[in-house]
């Protein structure tokens, strides 16, 4: 049985070994940005895989196809990416890497992000040692198309 003075002794004891055990957890495995640093890497080096090289999406943006974006976006990436697609969902702070801040992609042209975004999505982030699910056999093509118009709208969330 733990007397008080050896409570009093054992206590931060316990506490710095805990404190410990989740800093050195906090170290394993790639760094939180590693993931979006080694896609981008890739990219830069090597471009975006021949296959996705000349996605382009060949239907308008209207309001429609934004709402599905949004709809869909809200379903699929949120709790990651969290609304704003800062990388800030409810499920990301257990992720590393952490997801991917998406408000640049608004701001890129659109020839050069349409074939990245398509690439992202459908592929996936297991490359990268990421939990980016693959989308390409789970959502159409068209869906994903929605998704990437709506992130490219700037994800705005009043949207109709």
């Amino acid at each position: 049985m733990l007397t008080g003075k050896k409570l009093l002794v054992l206590a931060p004891i316990a506490a710095c070994l805990s404190f410990a055990a989740a800093a050195a957890q906090s170290d394993e495995g790639p760094p939180r940005w590693a993931a979006n640093i080694a896609r981008k890497q890739q990219v830069i080096m090597h471009g975006v895989p021949t296959q996705y090289a000349q996605a382009r999406d060949t239907l308008p943006d209207n309001q429609a196809k934004l709402r599905r974006g949004r709809m869909l976006f809200d379903s699929h990436c949120t709790a990651c990416h969290g609304w704003t697609g800062q990388g800030s969902g409810p499920e990301a702070f257990a992720l590393v890497p952490a997801p991917a801040d998406l408000e640049w992609l608004a701001r890129t042209p659109r020839d050069r992000s349409e074939p990245y975004m398509y690439w992202t999505v459908a592929e996936g982030g297991r490359q990268f040692e990421s939990d980016m699910p693959a989308f390409k056999d789970r959502l159409s093509k068209k869906d994903i198309w929605a998704i990437i118009a709506y992130v490219r709208a700037g994800l705005p969330r009043n949207s109709p």
